[in-house]
């Protein structure tokens, strides 16, 4: 086994050894590194109390000092060191009431949750101890529990998720026992607080094909329960150009999204949940969603609230959902082009394309002629290329002009008339200046305000 870790993992396993106590590098770390994968975090665990590695350690971070984890601060890394344990009754299904220390590592990786995670290097030996048949199960690519899998489940039911997690991150299957367990306590995860469930829905989305692991959810009942917006478009058929029903194109839609976009991934999952409450037929009987992006908006806004994101994500992927419906033609006019531009926002344009792919993508799970879109993009930038005004700040008159110019008082009025001139300047872009706008300000108030 080939563990290159780095200096400060390196530092911190010889001052343990040094000082007559064990190091093992443990949990994820191993599992990648047997994988050949690349390793973001390395964790420790030692029999060295948290009081010895306070002691050995000039600079610690007590991160979890309850359940025997600190973090050293080491050859510029960080680094979480925990105390071989035992642990008590998960009463909460999230912690353990209590914590017992033992000097024996095999007690300690017991406790986790697969056999895969399950895994230790011992430092002073340079041996990997195995006592669960990790290393079988990473070779058969199946994600097993250790010991009773209702047991593991019933301790910490966000372990559901997790195992649906790796999974898909590693494309494993999950070994038949351990996958009724799951189904058998889904229900379970409706007593996990929403931002750790929202923390491990996060990671499905970001692995290479997040609907191998959504379409897992689903198949176990938890899209339904967690997500019942996303379970109602389950069946719902689509026009002709589409090869699957709504939900299908969704979870599509979302594996043509970027991994490293989280809103847009979102956004992508959730942009046609609006479909199922507007579905009606037009006149040749083919279904149709008038306004479903709006309506969609609106419920993406409740789940992702639900799920505790923050209201930067929140407000982001509402907006791409609430503007990814637009038909271009080569037929429209500058100005209509400035007017998409301003309905969407600059600094959303490349993301709303982002996702219009993605949407594209998920019709039949392959990607359409980029060429409309392109060309579509392309005299966007040519007009932002300009510096046309395209929002209310880019106008050459701002509402203190209009207060002083033409002696009104702060209020409506003022909106009315900065909106008037900026549809004038989309229209004209000439128009952009102080004087002219002014008296087209006038001239507005005179002839359309009381």
């Amino acid at each position: 086994m080939k563990i290159r870790p780095p200096d400060g993992v390196k530092k911190i396993s010889r001052r343990l050894i040094a000082h007559d106590f064990q190091a093992f590098l443990v949990g994820g770390a191993v599992r990648d590194a047997l994988l050949g994968r690349e390793v973001k975090d390395y964790d420790l665990a030692t029999d060295a109390s948290p009081a010895d590695v306070l002691r050995l350690f000039p600079r610690v971070i007590p991160t979890g000092l309850k359940h025997g984890t600190v973090t050293i601060l080491e050859g510029g890394g960080q680094y979480e060191v925990t105390t071989f344990r035992l642990e008590g009754e998960y009463q909460d299904r999230r912690r353990p009431e209590s914590v017992t220390w033992t000097s024996d590592i095999v007690e300690d990786l017991g406790r986790r949750d697969f056999t895969i995670n399950a895994m230790a290097y011992d430092f002073s030996t340079n041996e990997l101890l195995d006592p669960f048949g990790g290393k079988a199960d990473l070779d058969r690519k199946i994600i097993r529990a250790i010991g009773d899998a209702e047991e593991r489940l019933r301790e910490d039911a966000l372990r559901i998720l997790r195992a649906v997690r790796i999974a898909s991150q590693l494309e494993f299957s999950i070994e038949p026992a351990t996958y009724k367990a799951l189904e058998a306590n889904a229900g379970l995860l409706t007593r996990i607080s929403s931002e750790r469930v929202r923390d491990e829905f996060n990671k499905i989305l970001e692995t290479g094909e997040p609907s191998s692991g959504l379409a897992v959810l689903g198949r176990l009942g938890l899209i339904a329960l967690l997500l019942p917006e996303l379970e109602a478009c389950r069946g719902v058929a689509q026009p002709a150009l589409h090869c699957f029903d709504v939900f299908t194109h969704s979870l599509y839609s979302c594996d043509g999204a970027p991994a490293d976009n989280r809103e847009v991934r979102l956004a992508a999952l959730f942009h046609d949940i609006g479909k199922p409450p507007t579905r009606s037929a037009n006149q040749r009987d083919e279904p149709c969603f008038y306004s479903h992006e709006k309506t969609g908006a609106l419920m993406a806004r409740d789940i992702l609230t639900r799920l505790r994101y923050p209201g930067r994500v929140v407000d982001k992927v509402t907006h791409l959902i609430r503007c990814h419906m637009w038909m271009y033609e080569e037929t429209w006019t500058d100005a209509a082009v400035r007017r998409f531009v301003r309905r969407v926002g600059r600094e959303h344009l490349h993301d709303l394309f982002l996702l219009r792919r993605a949407d594209q993508y998920g019709m039949c799970r392959r990607p359409i002629d980029p060429l409309p879109l392109i060309e579509f993009e392309r005299r966007i930038d040519a007009l932002l290329a300009a510096a046309h005004a395209l929002s209310l700040k880019d106008l050459a008159v701002n509402g203190d002009d209009l207060m002083r110019e033409l002696r009104l008082s702060e209020g409506e009025a003022v909106g009315v008339i900065l909106d008037f001139l900026l549809e004038s300047v989309l229209d004209d872009p000439a128009l952009n200046e102080r004087e002219r706008l002014l008296t087209l300000a006038r001239r507005f108030r005179e002839e359309r305000l009381p």
